[in-house]
């Protein structure tokens, strides 16, 4: 384990991204951290020039203004916070502003806040939470605005078991969290009726990925629903689980439009905390 995590918090100074300050206070309880909180100032990228003077096109006055602003925010901010933070105002697309300073800083997590997405809008645009974790390969936790945010005592992992797809820096940073917390693992694949006649088969199949991967003090679970986001939902309506983890393919363009992500689709709708992380 590293001597100090490298965590990037993106604000926007609203209630939901002070939920992502709120989750992290329970991790730097339990280790050092470095915190990155950045905000970013939206303009077009194809116009800014790298800096406000810079960029003829722009309404300078009013960039400055906003930066202006978000320096407030940030003073009040440290005066309402007992931890000590590195600020950044960034300009340019949210996504990619975020995705580039995590690359430079060395970030080893991002935590946000998201107040979800729904229907068409889902499916077109998403939420921003949806967008960053489409574009980084460093792990998410995601804060839905309607999460229960507590300390992490269980952890549920969602996959389809198969080790050789589990890249090893999301499974260190895994293990890393369930043994700061001393956390309990749950192992959860969702399945339909037509998979009840391979169940032994199944549960072999997470047995073996657990010991592939030496995972310790774990559950194996399956569960009943005829969609993976919906049955995660509702295992977590009867259990405690206090953080979902779950792989992502990431897709972006068409792809993501016809096939979508069961993991940005819990992005915008679970009611637990959630990490994503890039499958290989």
């Amino acid at each position: 384990m590293k001597d100090k995590l490298n965590v990037m918090v993106p604000v926007d100074f609203t209630p939901v991204s002070y939920s992502a300050i709120e989750f992290l206070a329970f991790l730097m309880d339990k280790t050092p951290i470095n915190t990155h909180l950045v905000h970013v100032v939206e303009v077009n990228s194809a116009e800014w020039a790298g800096a406000v003077d810079s960029s003829d096109t722009l309404d300078k006055a009013a960039l400055k203004k906003k930066e202006q602003l978000a320096d407030q925010k940030f003073t009040t901010l440290k005066q309402h916070v007992d931890f000590s933070f590195t600020k950044e105002i960034v300009f340019g697309g949210l996504t990619t502003s975020l995705a580039t300073y995590a690359d430079e800083h060395g970030i080893d997590l991002i935590i946000m806040g998201t107040a979800g997405a729904q229907g068409w809008l889902e499916k077109v645009s998403g939420s921003e939470a949806q967008h960053v974790v489409r574009h980084t390969n460093i792990p998410v936790i995601t804060i839905h605005r309607n999460a229960s945010i507590t300390p992490l005592q269980n952890l549920l992992w969602v996959a389809d078991f198969k080790a050789a797809k589990q890249p090893e820096k999301s499974v260190a940073t895994i293990k890393m969290l369930q043994q700061l917390f001393h956390a309990r693992l749950h192992l959860l694949q969702v399945i339909d009726k037509e998979d009840d006649a391979k169940t032994q088969q199944l549960k072999h199949n997470m047995q073996v990925f657990a010991e592939q991967l030496n995972l310790q003090n774990y559950e194996l679970h399956l569960h009943h629903n005829y969609e993976v986001p919906a049955g995660v939902r509702s295992f977590n309506e009867v259990s405690e689980m206090d953080l979902v983890l779950i792989g992502t393919h990431g897709r972006k363009g068409i792809s993501h439009l016809f096939y979508g992500s069961i993991a940005e689709t819990l992005v915008n709708h679970c009611i637990r905390p959630l990490m994503t992380y890039h499958l290989n």
